[in-house]
């Protein structure tokens, strides 16, 4: 993480000559926003920054405008590292007071995956405090055991119709007479 300070530094050792005022208006007008701002308001940037700064810079010496250039440099994507096995992390750092007075430095590392587990973990405990919220509600509960009534009982009609129907369907085969026979020939 590079203060503003740190990043004129750097870009000054690269040959890219340039003040702090003018590094200001650089990074608010291409966009390019701090990964952290510490409680004095100092705004912190990463090399992710750093490249954005160089190839607009490069980019304006060749006669871009600021949209162009944001643009272009919206493109440049974070480095990713070379050995496989290693993964893409941001470092925070800060420095904190521990009793007795003295400071040390705080440093903590994020990972892809990492933020991928907290996102699952928030994920579940906001589906399981739904379902939990959805149990505890005695309303839904009443109304399911209502429409559970309705459904048995029209279970129990349709099975008293089925059998009316099979009684009739046996009444008419058992009788003497084929009514439907003779009603073919008066019709």
């Amino acid at each position: 993480m590079y203060s503003k300070k740190d990043i004129e530094k750097i870009l000054n050792d690269f040959n890219y000559f340039i003040d702090e005022r003018t590094l200001s208006s650089f990074i608010k007008n291409w966009k390019i926003d701090p990964i952290y701002e510490d409680e004095d308001g100092v705004e912190f940037f990463d090399n992710l920054s750093i490249a954005k700064l160089k190839k607009g810079i490069s980019l304006k010496s060749q006669g871009y405008t600021n949209d162009q250039i944001i643009y272009h440099t919206n493109k440049l994507v974070p480095e990713k590292s070379e050995a496989p096995e290693k993964k893409e992390t941001t470092e925070l750092s800060e420095k904190v007071n521990v009793s007795g007075g003295e400071m040390k430095n705080l440093t903590i590392d994020v990972t892809q995956q990492t933020l991928q587990m907290l996102a699952d973990a928030i994920t579940d405990k906001i589906t399981s405090d739904i379902k939990t919220r959805l149990l505890e509600d005695g309303s839904l509960k009443k109304d399911n055991e209502e429409l559970s009534q309705k459904v048995e009982e029209l279970t129990e009609d349709n099975k008293k119709l089925a059998k009316r129907v099979e009684e009739l369907e046996k009444s008419k085969q058992n009788s003497l007479i084929n009514f439907e026979y003779f009603r073919r020939f008066f019709n």
